[in-house]
């Protein structure tokens, strides 16, 4: 089994975006054996997923109902095969692991930026811009049978 965990600030848009995106992926394509999960550096209380992040989702067909945010924790990072960062600057808050990392640094792509307090247009571009670097990504390192 793979662990793959997604960070961003809160986890209520980009990381939780990015979770559902690589499960419908992967759904997509069949894979099992891989356990997809998001966390957030500063989590408020019991946030739920950004209702323009939900909502991106399910005009792309990805239903993240009943979405809580999490707080990321020690026992997160050690139990994942790798841990992919929004940022530069959320990788610094975690520990320096050479399976944490960015997910542009892994497919050669920009920080994901925060769509936090835009409209439905930025969600859009930002579903986009995930979309694009997590099949990247699952085509490099989870389809590809030379990383298995």
């Amino acid at each position: 089994m793979k662990n793959v965990l997604f960070i961003c600030t809160g986890n209520t848009c980009r990381s939780p975006m990015a979770e559902f995106i690589l499960k419908d992926v992967l759904k997509k394509n069949n894979i099992t054996g891989v356990s997809v999960s998001s966390a957030g550096l500063a989590v408020r209380g019991d946030d739920t997923i950004n209702k323009n992040a939900l909502q991106t989702l399910k005009n792309h067909g990805i239903n993240a109902e009943g979405f809580v945010s999490r707080q990321v924790t020690e026992g997160m990072i050690d139990n994942s095969d790798v841990v992919l960062c929004m940022t530069q600057n959320h990788k610094r808050f975690l520990p320096a692991m050479s399976k944490v990392v960015t997910l542009g640094e892994v497919v050669g792509a920009n920080d994901v930026a925060d769509p936090f307090g835009y409209d439905l247009s930025i969600y859009d571009l930002c579903y986009k811009q995930l979309r694009s670097a997590i099949e990247k990504f699952a085509e490099l390192y989870i389809f590809n049978k030379d990383n298995q």
